[in-house]
């Protein structure tokens, strides 16, 4: 049946509004669901960093593990150690980044045979050990198997908490002193801190189980969740089973908010990395393009309607006209023919609406004829209007229509609206265009035709190809350069201790160690670089602690009883402010290490970095013999007494670099205190951790 003419221009209005909306509505869909997939990659990457950063500290509680069991071998096996002797060999493995608080010796069934620990630490241990021993060292040990185990989160005392990690000893070394397995307890917060530095936004989360179930650490940090066994989570049940690691969409249950989280269990220890980012937070500025887009339908649609009212209210008029009386026919027929007038120029003004669209708009009836089309559709098949309207498209191309078309049309004819994107090709040129197809049913439910509205979608998809190509390129290039920086770096530092070792003892030596210093500095920025997920900037918390412990090495920290350690912000600076904060750093530590601490003298050396308002607040302390009395920075005299003016000018230098000025500070007097120290300072407004 046919449609009114009355009603056809707000029928085409309507379904040329709904074609919009349809393809905004799609338009949004693409992009929530790239969203969804940014992030799935972001809890990818942030998962395997975190698995990364957990199996270096294992590693290194497994080293002292190892030497622990080590001692235990070599220990004489008649007459047997005094026990102080004993406490003095597990005293001496404990590693000074005091990653491992305590190392304890346990017998077969579980008993302490040797601790560091005080004695009311040591009565705890007994009463948690012995039953974690019987669950799982003894299993362990009694396969055969050399393997590290991890325990749950225990109350040391109050406030205090540790992580048991056991390693079962082998029958040689196990008859010994009646050692079956040596156990460290890790400070949980060497697992912490890194999971605090993690951003995943205002509802995410970074968590850290047992295989178990037991979680060893979250951030956000929340005390109430270590207490929770989490062994009956979908994460456990459900994922875990399946697939060591993945990622999921789902409510998660801690809090019954939806996330998009991924998990990995690491292949050497029983622990497991989820990561956790919330659903709210991903989709953020996609309903703010969800307001933006409908306020712009509603314009537009409303332009339809009015041209569509306008049309069917002066064919209203017309049919009106036709029915008065024969005298009434003059005056009928100037009303007819302003009406006819009025129509023209609604329908031009509804043309000029479609011509201007960025679609190409048709109308084609059940035969597949032109019946309207739209200025880009008559450019696009290269004719005019007229030439076009009463053709098949085969007519007009001479070729038959894509495959995705094809299978699209009989499914519309059918009555079933359909979207399709296909290729297409005219006059030796290649398009991709994106088609929304609506059926045209009269009342009685017959499909008279089909109206088609096209987009080109060629250059989005050339412009999105050459974006993903150029960032993979870059990224590349500068993982490339960095690793050949930090090479060479490295071979200049090899040169440099070759030729150090020709030279004896004295200020050409010393001055050949410095510079390997900082180069060691320089170079270690660039490895921290092509190794982390950002390309941008260093994480100045890791890079520090791995500063301090080359330095450490370098200058024997550990024989000499002096320990390096680092308190750092979570700030990360780019490449020109991480070298000469690494170079600043390493002048002052070297200083320390050489003056602070003579005759074998032992202390610490504390580096502190702090976020303030005006910038980090850099603080390098040492509780050794103190500066002399006088001491000043401007006097060079000062410096030169201190037999360290080229390393402390340079140290200045760095400091005015990063938009500080450094000072020096007595604690106390050395006289009166001779664990004054000294202490150099210097607010870094350029470090403002931003």
């Amino acid at each position: 049946m046919k449609i009114a003419s009355r009603w056809q221009p707000l029928v085409f209005a309507a379904l040329a509004g709904l074609a919009l909306a349809a393809f905004a509505a799609y338009d949004l869909y693409r992009e929530r669901n790239s969203s969804v997939i940014d992030v799935e990659g972001n809890t990818r990457n942030l998962a395997r960093l975190l698995e990364a950063h957990t199996q270096q500290i294992l590693r290194r509680v497994e080293a002292q593990l190892a030497l622990g069991a080590a001692s235990i071998h070599k220990l004489p096996e008649a007459p047997e150690p005094a026990a102080a002797s004993v406490r003095e060999n597990l005293q001496a493995m404990l590693p000074t980044d005091r990653l491992v608080s305590a190392l304890v010796w346990l017998a077969a069934d579980g008993h302490i045979v040797a601790s560091t620990l005080t004695a009311a630490d040591e009565a705890w241990a007994k009463d948690h050990l012995q039953d974690w021993h019987a669950r799982h060292l003894a299993q362990t040990q009694a396969s055969g198997q050399a393997r590290v185990t991890v325990g749950s989160l225990q109350t040391l005392r109050e406030g205090v908490w540790r992580v048991p990690v056991g390693l079962a000893l082998p029958a040689g070394a196990a008859s010994r002193h009646d050692a079956a397995a040596v156990v460290a307890l890790v400070d949980p917060e060497a697992l912490q801190t890194v999971f605090d530095s993690v951003d995943t936004g205002t509802n995410g989360f970074v968590s850290l189980f047992l295989s178990d179930g037991w979680m060893l650490a979250t951030a956000p940090r929340n005390e109430s969740l270590f207490g929770r066994n989490w062994f009956d989570a979908p994460m456990f049940k459900l994922h875990l089973p399946k697939a060591r690691v993945g990622t999921v969409q789902q409510v998660v249950v801690r809090d019954g908010t939806e996330r998009i989280y991924s998990y990995r269990a690491l292949e050497d220890y029983p622990l497991v990395v989820s990561v956790g980012i919330s659903m709210t937070d991903t989709l953020a500025d996609w309903r703010n393009r969800i307001f933006w887009d409908t306020l712009l339908l509603a314009g537009v649609c409303g332009a339809l309607g009015l041209a569509a009212t306008g049309m069917a209210r002066s064919s209203g008029r017309r049919e009106a006209s036709e029915r008065s009386a024969a005298e009434q026919a003059r005056q009928a027929q100037a009303e007819i023919t302003a009406a006819r007038d009025e129509a023209q120029r609604s329908e031009r003004f509804l043309r000029a609406i479609t011509d201007k669209l960025p679609l190409r708009i048709a109308y084609l009836d059940r035969s597949l004829r032109y019946r309207f089309v739209n200025r880009a559709q008559s450019e696009r098949l290269g004719l005019p209007r007229e030439a076009i309207i009463g053709k098949t498209r085969q007519e007009i191309l001479q070729h038959d229509a894509p495959a995705g078309l094809a299978l699209a049309v009989p499914k519309v004819l059918m009555g079933q609206e359909q979207r399709v994107e296909f290729e297409d090709h005219f006059q030796d040129q290649r398009q991709v265009l994106e088609a929304y197809l609506v059926p045209d049913i009269d009342p009685s439910g017959a499909v008279q035709g089909l109206y088609v509205a096209a987009t080109d979608m060629t250059e989005r998809q050339a412009q999105q190809a050459r974006l993903e190509r150029a960032l993979a390129e870059r990224e590349t290039l500068l993982r490339e350069v960095y690793h050949r920086v930090k090479n060479n770096l490295q071979v200049i530092q090899s040169l440099l201790s070759l030729q150090r070792r020709s030279l004896p003892e004295g200020l050409a030596r010393a001055a050949l160690n410095d510079s390997i210093q900082r180069v060691q500095a320089m170079a270690l920025v660039h490895e921290k670089l092509y190794q982390a997920g950002n390309l941008e900037a260093i994480a100045l918390p890791d890079y520090t602690a791995d500063l301090l412990r080359h330095l450490g090495e370098a200058a024997d920290a550990g024989r000499r009883r002096i320990t390096l350690s680092a308190r750092i912000d979570p700030i990360e600076v780019p490449l020109q402010e991480a070298v000469p904060f690494g170079l600043l750093v390493t002048e002052l530590v070297m200083n320390s290490l050489k003056h602070a601490f003579p005759d074998g003298r032992s202390g610490s050396i504390v580096v502190q970095l702090r976020c303030t308002p005006q910038g980090a607040q850099l603080r390098v302390q040492d509780d050794g013999c103190g500066l002399p009395a006088g001491f000043a920075l401007d006097a060079l005299d000062a410096l030169d007494a201190l037999g360290a003016s080229m390393g402390l000018q340079l140290a200045i230098s760095l400091a005015q670099q990063l938009g500080g000025e450094l000072q020096a500070d007595r604690q106390a007097d050395p006289q009166a205190d001779p664990q004054a120290g000294a202490c150099f300072s210097a607010t870094l407004g350029r470090l403002d951790g931003r």
